[in-house]
């Protein structure tokens, strides 16, 4: 019979393989995504340089709000994490 640590050591070594195949196509997709996002940024700005300059001040401050929403909620995540990571010490920094 099995100890149970070698049961968890087996699991912890899956687990490693099973990200490690993964990783690649998570970084492609963080990647890809960021790519999107710079590009909507870089589409955005070209729409409202088309404005009038009240207009894109309207604009600007509209999607300034819309960012900062968006800054708001990764920041909250990153707190998140921290704190769970802080109430479970020794925990792997792999998930």
């Amino acid at each position: 019979m099995k100890s149970l640590k070698e049961v968890l050591e087996r699991a912890e070594d899956t687990t490693h393989k099973v990200l490690e195949k993964a990783a690649p196509t998570l970084q492609r997709s963080i990647d890809s995504s960021m790519e999107a996002a710079s590009n909507g940024f870089n589409a955005t700005m070209k729409s409202i340089d088309g404005a009038t300059v009240g207009d894109q001040i309207k604009l600007l401050r509209a999607y300034r709000k819309f960012l900062a929403g968006q800054a708001d909620f990764v920041e909250s995540r990153i707190r998140a994490l921290e704190e769970a990571k802080a109430s479970k010490p020794g925990a792997s920094e792999k998930p």
